[in-house]
């Protein structure tokens, strides 16, 4: 796969996991929502697993981007978990 093509891919992942925590209206659904990328068999995961057949330069890159993924997923999973947080102490109140 092609520096750019994994760029890309990586940038779709990040968008499409910000779009599913978008949609999460409730806690759960946001923890089901974050289990498809960050979960035991999630799409990060998945791809952190298959770096065992690279080479080690191939390692370090791929590895450093995947990590600023799935930073970026996190940074969008808690913005996520504090807007529902608040809608839900608005409620209360």
């Amino acid at each position: 796969m092609s520096t750019a093509t994994a760029s890309e891919e990586l940038s779709a992942l990040v968008t499409s996991a910000g779009d599913s925590f978008a949609r999460a209206l409730t806690a759960a659904d946001l923890e089901n929502a974050k289990a498809q990328f960050l979960g035991k068999s999630g799409r990060l995961t998945e791809l952190m697993k298959g770096m065992a057949a690279l080479s080690v330069d191939e390692k370090k890159s791929r590895g450093a981007s995947i990590n600023q993924a799935k930073q970026a997923v996190e940074a969008l999973l808690a913005a996520r978990r504090q807007e529902l947080g608040g809608a839900l102490q608005r409620q209360v109140v």
